[in-house]
């Protein structure tokens, strides 16, 4: 199922286990060398794919480290969502108000729910049983990671400056963002997988992107949350829908190989 182009990567893998340091360390070590070069094999899910969605979840679990410990402990990245919160503050217009404030409301909690059970409908008719698992790892991951994550944050929105009062909960991380990312940003990748037209697969792909950026821009804008926690929540969204696609991927495979034995 994966149609992202390996080929260039496989190209530059091949050439590196042919260097003369790789090859004397399969003279000397021939088992290290085994288990590493099977580590990058196209072929195999556990090679160069589980590879790389491994260092993609590695590099989203740092940069959601390192954005959390500045969120709690930087002067600067208060300031810099303090000044992000005024900058948009001073834009709002009554038209742009309620624009922002009826979209926002696709990310709520009924919103998302009802995405989700429609998707899954659309996705039981078409018998794409994968990829209701990978929905339903993705959304409810999300949200069970996005609820304990504000608990422990347990930072205050800027209620100063919010257009209305949100529900009751806490900032850190936007829960909109997240369930976004886990949704659409998912929807995104079967796109791109499934649709065959070059031109809709590309203008279902980009409204997707719009649909999320749009949603993390109208919950700084409206003033319910910072400019951190809607990265924040786009991150912790990204990870649960790589994890999603990982397993997605994993089942698939192992049920071909199954049918096969």
């Amino acid at each position: 199922m994966f149609k992202v182009p390996f080929l260039y990567l496989t190209k530059l893998v091949e050439a590196f286990f042919l260097k003369p340091f790789m090859r004397r360390l399969a003279d000397k070590f021939p088992r290290l060398f085994s288990f590493l070069k099977n580590r990058f094999k196209p072929g195999l899910f556990f090679g160069l794919p589980f590879t790389v969605l491994t260092l993609i979840i590695g590099v989203n679990l740092l940069m959601l480290s390192k954005l959390a410990e500045h969120t709690v402990n930087s002067e600067n990245s208060k300031f810099l969502d303090m000044e992000v919160t005024a900058w948009f503050f001073n834009l709002r217009t009554p038209f742009l108000n309620k624009a922002f404030y009826y979209f926002t409301q696709l990310g709520t909690v009924y919103g998302v729910t009802a995405g989700t059970v429609l998707t899954g409908l659309v996705l039981l008719w078409q018998r794409r049983g994968f990829h209701i698992l990978a929905l339903l790892i993705s959304v409810l991951g999300s949200s069970l990671s996005m609820y304990y994550s504000k608990i422990y944050f347990h930072r205050e929105r800027p209620l100063n400056v919010a257009f209305y009062t949100p529900e009751n909960s806490f900032s850190f991380p936007s829960g909109h963002a997240t369930s976004a990312m886990a949704l659409v940003g998912l929807l995104c990748y079967f796109f791109l997988i499934e649709v065959e037209d070059k031109k809709w697969r590309l203008t279902l792909f980009l409204l997707g992107v719009s649909y999320i950026l749009l949603i993390g821009l109208s919950r700084i804008y409206l003033g319910v949350h910072f400019l951190t926690d809607v990265a924040a929540g786009y991150l912790l969204g990204l990870l649960w829908v790589i994890v999603a696609i990982g397993l997605m991927e994993y089942s698939a495979i192992s049920k071909v190989k199954h049918k096969l034995e």
